[in-house]
This record gives C-alpha cells, sequence and structure tokens, in this order.
C-alpha cells in the first residue's frame, strides 16, 4: 500500500518509530557546557536519510529533534535536523555517498544556518559556538557509523523499507553500500 508522493506505509512508520527514538536519546543528552550535549538527536535523519530517502529522512529528523526545544528552549535544532536528513538522503540516494560523508557534506552546507542560529539569534559567544560544533562532529560520526553499521548487514537491508540508490559516484571508498 502506497501514501502520498510513493512512500509506503511502511517507510512512513519507520521514519516515524526512528524519528521517535531520536527524542529518546535526547533524553541521554551529557552535558559537557552551557546548552552544548552530547547526544544522538541526530541519528534519525542519517539513518532514514540514508536508507529511505531525502523526504522521509527530512521528516524524521525533524521528529528526532522535537525534545531539543526542552532541552535548550529554542527550536532551531528541529530545522537542522530536517536539513539534515534532506541533505544526506539526497547525497546517499541520487550521487550514492555513503552516510558517513552525506552527513559530514550537509553539516558542512548547514553551518551557517547553524552560526546565524547559535551566535546572531540566540547570542551564544564563539568559544562556546565552536565546542557546540565540534561535539556535533562527534555525534555525526557515531551517527554515521551506527547507519554504516546497519545498512551492510544483509539481513536488516531486507528489513528496512530501502530507497533505490543511484551511483554516481564511482565504486570504492565513498560509494554507498546500496548504490546500483
Amino acid at each position: 500500500m502506497k501514501a502520498a508522493a510513493g512512500i509506503t506505509i511502511k517507510a512512513a512508520i519507520y521514519a516515524a518509530v526512528i524519528g521517535a527514538l531520536g527524542d529518546i536519546l535526547t533524553l541521554f543528552a551529557i552535558p559537557i557546557g552551557p546548552n552544548i550535549h552530547i547526544n544522538l538527536y541526530v541519528l534519525p535523519a542519517v539513518l532514514v536519510g540514508a536508507t529511505s530517502g531525502w523526504l522521509l529522512g527530512g521528516i524524521a529528523g525533524a521528529i528526532g529533534a522535537l525534545y531539543t526545544i526542552v532541552l535548550w528552549g529554542h527550536p532551531g535544532s528541529i530545522v537542522y535536523g530536517a536539513l539534515l536528513g534532506i541533505g544526506t538522503g539526497l547525497l546517499c540516494s541520487k550521487v550514492g555517498l555513503r552516510p558517513l560523508f552525506s552527513s559530514a557534506l550537509t553539516h558542512i552546507v548547514t553551518l551557517p544556518y547553524l552560526f546565524w542560529m547559535l551566535v546572531t539569534w540566540l547570542g551564544l559567544p564563539m568559544p562556546i559556538f565552536y565546542l557546540g560544533m565540534g561535539t556535533m562532529a562527534i555525534q555525526l560520526v557515531v551517527a554515521a557509523l551506527i547507519t554504516e553499521g546497519i545498512i551492510v548487514i544483509p539481513a536488516l537491508r531486507k528489513r528496512i523499507p530501502a530507497v533505490r540508490v543511484h551511483g554516481l559516484v564511482p565504486g570504492g571508498f565513498l560509494r554507498h553500500p546500496w548504490a546500483e
């Protein structure tokens, strides 16, 4: 059974459940500074984006960041989670990049938004911004490595609602394992 835009019901439920997992993972945030935490609220954006495409990745990323409003008091992380899921999904499914590289490139592209949100809008000092970007890099690497581990297991691949991955990237380390 298909929902709107060719998305299956199974894929929509997958995105919602993994997005909710991101909210649960946010509860286990490790504070390392004022408004700076290490947690894995970015995991749904990377995992669903890499396995189910940009649209569901954006939805899962936004859902996964919902609890950050309670932690930090601003909705900026929801937009970042959605952008991370969209970018990771596009770079994985349309270009054929591995989740590690697609999430890193998406993070680099969204740095101006993060700077505006954290420094200009919230008024965080630059040292705290740098600390936050360092912890975000750690979170993204951990989330991407978890995703990489999940997508290479054949038994899990058939249970995950997978998107077709087009392989524009030549074979090798940069190429998504599901690329055709």
